[in-house]
């Protein structure tokens, strides 16, 4: 089992090959590309993982990290980061399986709607198919928040490190 910390956050990943951190700078020297924060490998896919935790007991600024949801520019910047990671690893010769795009939003605060409702903008903002693409540029493009990731990966998939053990 590979398990990651993104801050106050600890994301087991259990079937997969290998996890990579992919948004590490020093990988990436002083290139403007933006990239996601890990990349699952699995048998028959890869797992672009973004993780946005405001949160976390020291997140700075929460308020301005709303204002970016609500305006639409935290939705631009995923899809940036999507498209750009995608464009990374398609040059590395590493786009032979399927995607799935995961955004983690930890914010209690956001009703379950609302978290369908900027899911829904990231696909039209990516976008995931296109006529003229042999294939869809992702299998999925989902955006969750904690409840929904246990749901959807199990309850000891993730646990935040403050609060304890799992």
């Amino acid at each position: 089992m590979t398990t990651v910390l993104e801050y106050d956050l600890e994301i087991a990943f259990p079937e997969a090959k290998a996890v990579i951190h992919f948004d590490d700078s020093a990988y990436h020297g002083n290139s403007t590309m933006q990239r996601v924060d890990f990349i699952a490998e699995y048998e028959d896919r890869s797992v672009f993982v973004e993780i946005k935790d405001p949160d976390n007991p020291a997140a700075q600024n929460v308020p301005a990290f709303e204002q970016k949801l609500n305006s639409g520019k935290l939705v631009q910047s995923l899809s940036g980061k999507f498209r750009d990671t995608l464009f990374f690893r398609s040059v590395q010769g590493k786009d032979d399986l399927s995607v799935v795009y995961v955004v983690l939003l930890s914010m209690k605060i956001l009703e379950a709607p609302l978290l369908l409702t900027k899911q829904d903008e990231l696909k039209k903002s990516i976008p995931i198919r296109h006529a003229d693409w042999a294939r869809d540029c992702a299998a999925s493009c989902i955006i969750l928040n904690i409840e929904q990731w246990k749901k959807r990966f199990g309850d000891r998939s993730i646990r935040r490190i403050s609060e304890g053990a799992a």
